[in-house]
C-alpha cells in the first residue's frame, strides 16, 4: 500500500476479499474460519503494514461503567460496587449498578442497551442459569465483558472472584473436625455454577471424611433470608435432625439461624452454622455467624483494576482469570470460642 494513508481494518478486508468482522476475528485470534481464510488476512496485514498492535491499557478518565448483578437487595453486591467505584472513580471514571432481578430475558436486555449507549465496559454478576450462548453475542466487542463472583463455566469472558469450591471445602472440613457428622447444606440455585462448585466442595468433603452425603439434608431453591428460615424448619422438624447446617450465603444462614431458635434449638450449641461471604451482618448477629469470607470490596477493586488494564489487543492469550483465596472467620454460630480463625 503507497503512500502516507494509515492503512484501516477496512482497507485490509477489501483487499483480502473478506468482510471486517473477518478481519476483526483474525486480528483477535477467535472465530471459526477456514485455515486458508485466516492465512490470506494475515498475509495481506503484513503486506500492508496494518498494525495490529494497540495501547495495552485504556484511558477511563470520564468513561461510564455498569455493574450488573441479580439481585440488588443482596448487601454483598453493595460492598462489591463500593470496591469497584472506588478504583474507577480514583481514575476519573463513573459505575453505575443495575440489577437484573434474576432474569436472563431482563440481563439480556439490559445488556444490550448498556452496548447501544457506548457503555465503556461491563461488570456482570450473572443470573441464574446463565450460559455462554446467552452472552455470546456480546464477544469480539472492543469492550470488556467481564464475570465478577459467579462463573458461567467455560467462556472467552474474563472472570474476576473467589473459588466457591474451595470455601465450601473449608467450611464442611471445620464442622467435620469439630466431630459432626449430619451435615445439611441449604440454599442456592442448581443452574447455578457457583452452586455447583459449592456443592462439589461440600460433598466432595464429606465422602473424604466418609460422611454420609443425606439428600434430605439438602435443600435449595432460593438465596434469602425467608427461604433459609423456611428450609431448615423442614429440615429441623426431622427426628433425626443434623446437628450442623451450612447455607448457601450468609442471607440463608441467617435464615437458619432463625429457625433454629424458633424450633427451641440453640445456635452454636445445638444446631452449629456456618454461613458464605461473610456480609457485616454476619458478624453483628445474636450468635456471630461463622462465615467463608470473599471480601466483596476487594474483589470490586480487583475488577476496577482488571477493567483499568483491559487491553484493546485481545488477539493472544486466554481470558483473565483471577481467583481470590477464601477464608474461614470461625465465631459463636459453629460452637466456637475463638473468635476469628484463617484456614487456606
Amino acid at each position: 500500500m503507497t503512500g502516507s494513508k494509515k492503512v484501516t481494518l477496512k482497507d485490509v478486508a477489501e483487499m483480502a476479499g473478506v468482510s471486517p468482522a473477518t478481519v476483526s476475528l483474525v486480528v483477535q485470534g477467535k472465530g471459526n474460519l477456514k485455515d486458508e481464510t485466516r492465512e490470506s488476512v494475515l498475509r495481506t496485514i503484513e503486506e500492508t503494514g496494518y498494525s495490529r498492535k494497540a495501547p495495552s491499557t485504556r484511558k477511563v478518565q470520564g468513561a461510564q461503567f455498569a455493574l450488573v448483578v441479580d439481585d440488588i437487595a443482596n448487601p454483598y453486591f453493595h460492598a462489591l460496587y463500593e470496591g469497584l467505584d472506588k478504583v474507577l472513580a480514583d481514575a476519573g471514571a463513573c459505575t453505575s449498578i443495575l440489577s437484573t432481578h434474576d432474569s436472563i430475558a431482563r440481563q439480556r436486555q439490559l445488556l444490550h442497551d448498556l452496548w447501544e449507549s457506548g457503555i465503556a465496559g461491563v461488570v456482570l454478576v450473572p443470573a441464574t442459569g446463565t450460559t455462554y450462548l446467552d452472552l455470546q453475542e456480546f464477544e469480539n466487542r472492543r469492550r470488556p465483558l467481564l464475570m465478577a463472583v459467579r462463573r458461567i463455566g467455560q467462556s472467552p469472558f474474563d472472570y474476576v472472584g473467589a473459588n466457591p469450591m474451595v470455601g465450601m471445602q473449608l467450611a464442611t472440613e471445620h464442622l467435620a473436625a469439630l466431630g459432626h457428622e449430619k451435615i445439611g447444606f441449604i440454599g442456592g440455585y442448581q443452574k447455578n455454577f457457583a452452586y455447583s462448585e459449592r456443592y462439589a466442595g461440600f460433598a466432595s468433603s464429606l465422602m473424604s471424611h466418609g460422611l454420609e452425603l443425606d439428600p434430605t439434608l439438602i435443600r435449595n431453591g432460593g438465596s434469602t433470608r425467608a427461604f433459609g428460615y423456611s428450609a431448615a424448619r423442614d429440615v429441623l422438624a426431622a427426628k433425626n435432625h443434623p446437628t450442623a447446617l451450612i447455607g448457601y450465603n450468609d442471607l440463608v444462614a441467617i435464615g437458619i439461624m432463625d429457625a433454629v431458635v424458633a424450633s427451641g434449638l440453640r445456635v452454636g450449641k445445638d444446631i452449629a452454622v456456618i454461613g458464605y461471604d461473610d456480609i457485616p451482618e454476619a458478624a453483628l448477629q445474636p450468635v456471630p455467624l461463622t462465615s467463608v469470607a470473599t471480601p466483596a470490596e476487594k474483589l470490586g477493586e480487583m475488577v476496577g483494576q482488571a477493567l483499568q488494564s483491559w487491553s484493546l489487543d485481545r488477539s493472544s492469550g486466554s481470558p483473565l482469570d483471577i481467583t481470590y483465596p477464601p477464608r474461614l472467620i470461625v465465631r459463636e454460630s459453629c460452637g466456637a470460642s475463638i473468635e476469628t480463625e484463617n484456614r487456606s
